[in-house]
């Protein structure tokens, strides 16, 4: 008896491998705009962390001495947001949602946090 699938020409059993390699693709393409998105959704609760640092009623050296650590705190958080933007990784994977989009600019959902309240954990 004949199977009831139609063999495309040129597939095969490396075709599984293909579709495979180009989902792990996705999948890591998504983990890295993930925490792409977490890191710049950080830096929008920066400014607030900076000012909840300085005590209410504290010395001037004191809410100085808080306030450099805190620009430390947020320096760093800038840096390491656009190191993660910068790199290679990133670039390749905006480019390609690019190239994605342009060819295909219809149809495309935008993507909403309300609708996956679990956005913010990186393991998923």
């Amino acid at each position: 008896m004949a199977s009831s699938q139609a063999k495309k020409p040129g597939g095969g059993l490396g075709q599984g491998k293909e579709e495979t390699d180009e989902e792990k693709q996705l999948e890591l393409s998504m983990k890295q705009l993930n925490l792409l998105h977490i890191k710049c959704r950080e830096l929008r609760t920066t400014l607030q962390h900076m000012l909840d640092t300085l005590p209410n009623g504290a010395s001037a050296n004191e809410m100085y001495e808080r306030f450099l650590k805190s620009i430390g705190v947020a320096g760093s958080q800038i840096k390491d947001f656009s190191a993660l933007y910068n790199s290679e990784e990133s670039k390749k994977v905006l480019n390609q949602a690019k190239k994605s989009h342009d060819a295909n600019p219809k149809g495309i959902k935008p993507w909403r946090a309300k609708d996956h309240p679990d956005w913010l954990h990186l393991d998923q």
